[in-house]
């Protein structure tokens, strides 16, 4: 039977009716606290008892000092004398207990149990809920600005994009709920006060929110693995899985470094100081290096390392992989000694899109290549919104290119498809068209234009299966 055990709590700072009631309820179970993290507390098994908490507050606390400051160290002599002994700091919080029924109360002016509750908010809680909110909205931005435009193939276009822009909006919704709330309640019970009351209390509402976010952002974390793995994007997935790993890491080493300076008796100034410094240098070497480790073996985009070789200053493929819908050979009947051949899953479980490149060397110098990419909408207004991308976006570099690039409609007829555009550059056409079918587009390239036979075998080829 373990003696300890960790939960997540999703008690906010100034609720301390909460914190008491909810940890007099543990004790009652046998649970006492032994140390209050960010939300991570740890409780140490005891018998069964009726212990009553008290939570005050004192503003001059920190994570960062070497040790109690004079005022925490007089408060905790002044509550011992009145039957409170001292279990741990919750930021700012001070929290006591004491199994005295007749012990008087730690607070009993009410006007300035706020005043402290609000000064402590103010140098932790407030500050830091406003650089997490400013955080979210800027790394919500894009999937914010495509919500809000209706520009739905942005919305769609990856995976990654749309969850981690759902997640962020949702803790951005969060903290500006947070922050109304506090100020809420602070409102509430200052005009309780004036009335001759005390301090509202806040209710289960924020800590149901709070947990039921808590299960949200897991709920996603884990749709998000189960669509990457569904769509062969094992890579991202465990991008994903490591990314998160070695931000808990990150988390526990610079805590670990608080911890260690505080135990060497080192100032507030430098404590605060070294953390930060181990805090740069760790995100850098550990998500860093895992980032650039990821992006040079190609995981990112689920595209192996083949073993290659060397020739007229090229890279080539020792064994081309056989996996692509069309290659070159089949286009134009050819055999080609040297061939590079490279495909990426790209996209979302509601847009995948794959691309498709392959080069060869034809004869002794000459090299052509293939290039389309597969996009296969999961229903109508979004397979819509692809082709507006490339039709009224991507069709365009806009004059400080100095070219100006658009895609003009021709007929379909010998892709075998609904609608084709074949793209062009200050009026003169390009070997790239775009092509549509009902739950697919694509966007094919080739070194030089294709015959109608070749044409038709790519409609074939890379069109949807009748």
């Amino acid at each position: 039977m373990r003696d300890t055990k960790y939960r997540i709590e999703t008690l906010c700072l100034y609720d301390y009716r909460g914190v008491e009631e909810h940890l007099s309820a543990m004790a009652a179970q046998g649970w006492r606290l032994e140390k209050a993290g960010n939300t991570l507390w740890k409780y140490r098994r005891a018998e069964p008892s009726s212990l009553r908490y008290a939570v005050t507050y004192h503003d001059g606390a920190s994570q960062f000092n070497p040790g109690p400051t004079q005022g925490q160290q007089s408060l905790e002599e002044l509550c011992a004398a009145a039957g409170w002994q001292k279990v741990c700091d919750w930021f700012q919080a001070q929290i006591f207990s004491t199994d005295d029924p007749t012990a008087v109360p730690l607070e009993t002016d009410e006007a300035l149990r706020l005043e402290n509750i609000h000064r402590s908010m103010r140098k932790n809680f407030l500050p830091s809920s406003i650089i997490l909110l400013s955080i979210c909205l800027l790394m919500s931005s894009s999937f914010l600005y495509s919500l809000i435009s209706g520009k739905i193939f942005r919305l769609f276009e990856s995976n990654a994009h749309l969850f981690s822009g759902t997640m962020f909006l949702l803790v951005a919704v969060l903290e500006i709920y947070t922050l109304f709330h506090y100020y809420r309640w602070r409102k509430n019970s200052r005009r309780s006060l004036a009335d001759g009351g005390s301090c509202v209390p806040l209710g289960p509402g924020y800590r149901c929110l709070n947990r039921a976010m808590l299960v949200l952002a897991a709920i996603l974390a884990f749709l998000y693995l189960l669509l990457e793995l569904y769509g062969g994007g094992r890579g991202r997935a465990l991008f994903f899985l490591l990314y998160i790993s070695l931000l808990v890491l990150l988390v526990f080493l610079v805590r670990r470094t608080t911890a260690l300076l505080r135990r060497l008796k080192a100032s507030k100034n430098v404590n605060i100081a070294g953390t930060l410094i181990v805090d740069v240098i760790l995100a850098f070497a550990l998500t860093g290096g895992l980032a650039y480790g990821i992006i040079r073996s190609g995981w990112f985009l689920g595209d192996g390392r083949e073993e290659t070789y060397e020739y007229q200053g090229k890279e080539w493929d020792v064994s081309p992989r056989d996996d692509l819908p069309l290659t070159l050979a089949e286009l134009t009947g050819e055999d080609y000694a040297h061939v590079r051949r490279r495909v990426f899953n790209q996209g979302s479980f509601f847009l995948p899109q794959r691309t498709y490149y392959e080069a060869a060397l034809s004869g002794s110098s000459s090299s052509v290549w293939l290039d389309y990419t597969i996009w296969e909408p999961k229903f109508p207004r979004l397979q819509e919104a692809v082709l507006e991308e490339f039709l009224k976006t991507a069709g365009y570099s806009g004059p400080r290119y100095g070219a100006a690039y658009c895609y003009i409609p021709e007929s379909p007829d010998p892709w075998g498809a609904d609608a084709a555009y074949r793209r062009h550059i200050d009026g003169a056409p390009l070997n790239t068209w775009l092509l549509s079918w009902p739950g697919r587009v694509i966007v094919v390239s080739l070194k030089e234009p294709p015959s109608e036979m070749q044409q038709s075998l790519l409609g074939v080829r890379l069109g949807p299966e009748v």
